[in-house]
């Protein structure tokens, strides 16, 4: 503790002491000299009672000083004790301070995101060197304590952006957060130019404070991107006939389906060709099965050329089987797409040695209509298209059938016809 120092106002009372203890020992000496001249013993002791009573106000005088005087170097060292605690307290706060704030510099500087601070005036109070590294445009040396406004219309400037902002203003506001209360603001995915991903958080604390994390996700969009585009194959693959290249039994079930409920919502047709390669056994026995699976990608293509309604779907249901169905169609239109798939089939001309029925791939078609709003199931409808198709077999083949009301009438499980004519 510094050393204290005596009031100042201490020698001036001790001094306005001296004069009574003057005049008391001036009183008693006078008494003194009378009383030995003998002169008036009386006067003598008026005098030494009045010198006595001088001295003794003089000692309290000085007593009341010195205790005055001894008070205020109590004051004055208990002022300067405190004084020197404060200034103490204090030097150990901004050092504390200075300590703490060193610690979240260092402690932000190791993050892997980049991290900016604002106040509650828009001013930047801290930034850590990761974000600075991310974005060297937006926060170039010297743009220390810049407004986060600033940064965000350098952001603009700089073309990082790879999606266009077509009214900079409002995105500069939307950003800024104005309007709004404290809390987290919405997350932004940004794609850069650079072909970066970075993943923005802002959050504004109840102080008026913001805090922005930026961290970049490009590793982890490319993943997904991967993922996607993997699971998007799969998808494809699991919906896809492997030989052909369209779609397969499962998708066409899962289609027939969905269309099937929503004619029966809207009271709308649907309709469905069932078409057959004829005497296909026989193409595999005489060209071999390289050039039976050649003939399934050939026509494929022939009835996909026909096709021509969107919404339509070609599938491949088995074996030499496909399926065309028409949503929304009618009678007519299933019997045209019927005629065109036959026509198309001629002109393709594709070799069949072994048929009996031409020299030439030749196709049986069923043909079923039908509205869902007053039918079973969708399995009705391509039960009643494969009896249409097998009664043109039996007719002849390389022909269409549609299916009449005793088609519908047939059950699934009752034979079509004679297994030397189903080959």
């Amino acid at each position: 503790m510094p050393p204290s120092r005596t009031p100042t106002h201490t020698p001036s009372a001790v001094r306005s002491a001296l004069p009574l203890a003057a005049a008391g020992v001036s009183c008693t000496l006078v008494a003194w000299w009378q009383a030995m001249s003998q002169a008036s013993l009386q006067s003598a002791l008026v005098l030494g009672l009045s010198g006595m009573l001088l001295l003794l106000l003089a000692t309290v005088s000085a007593t009341r000083a010195a205790l005055a005087a001894h008070r205020d170097r109590h004051r004055a060292e208990v002022a300067a004790s405190l004084a020197f605690t404060h200034e103490t307290a204090m030097t150990q706060a901004q050092r504390n301070a200075e300590r703490a704030h060193g610690l979240l510099a260092s402690a932000l500087d190791a993050l892997p995101i980049g991290i900016a601070i604002y106040d509650a005036d828009d001013r930047e109070v801290i930034r850590n060197r990761c974000l600075g590294e991310m974005l060297p445009a937006l926060f170039a040396p010297g743009t220390d304590g810049d407004s986060r406004e600033a940064a965000l219309r350098r952001e603009l400037a700089s073309g990082l952006l790879t999606d266009t902002v077509k009214d900079p203003e409002h995105w500069v506001a939307q950003r800024l957060g104005h309007g709004h209360g404290h809390g987290d603001m919405q997350p932004m995915l940004q794609h850069y130019a650079d072909d970066r991903w970075i993943h923005t958080y802002e959050v504004r604390t109840s102080t008026g404070h913001t805090v922005v994390a930026r961290a970049e996700v490009t590793a982890l969009v490319r993943k997904e991107q991967l993922l996607a585009q993997a699971n998007e194959s799969l998808s494809r693959q699991s919906a896809t006939d492997g030989l052909t290249g369209i779609a397969n039994r499962r998708k066409f079930d899962q289609t027939l389906a969905i269309e099937w409920q929503r004619a029966a919502r809207t009271g709308s047709s649907l309709s469905l060709l069932l078409v057959d390669i004829d005497h296909f056994k026989r193409f595999n026995d005489h060209y071999g099965h390289v050039a039976g699976d050649e003939c399934l990608r050939r026509v494929t293509q022939v009835l996909a050329s026909c096709v021509r309604r969107a919404g339509e779907l070609l599938a491949r249901y088995g074996g030499e089987e496909f399926v065309l169905l028409l949503p929304g169609a009618d009678l007519d239109d299933a019997r045209d797409l019927a005629r065109r798939c036959l026509d198309a089939i001629h002109r393709e001309n594709i070799p069949h040695g072994s048929s009996p029925t031409d020299n030439h791939v030749t196709f049986t078609i069923g043909v079923a209509q039908v509205f869902p709003a007053g039918a079973k199931d969708p399995e009705g409808l391509v039960n009643a298209a494969d009896t249409a198709m097998y009664r043109a077999k039996t007719d002849g083949r390389a022909r269409f059938e549609v299916a009449g009301q005793a088609d519908w009438d047939i059950d699934k499980d009752a034979p079509r016809s004679q297994a030397a004519q189903l080959d």
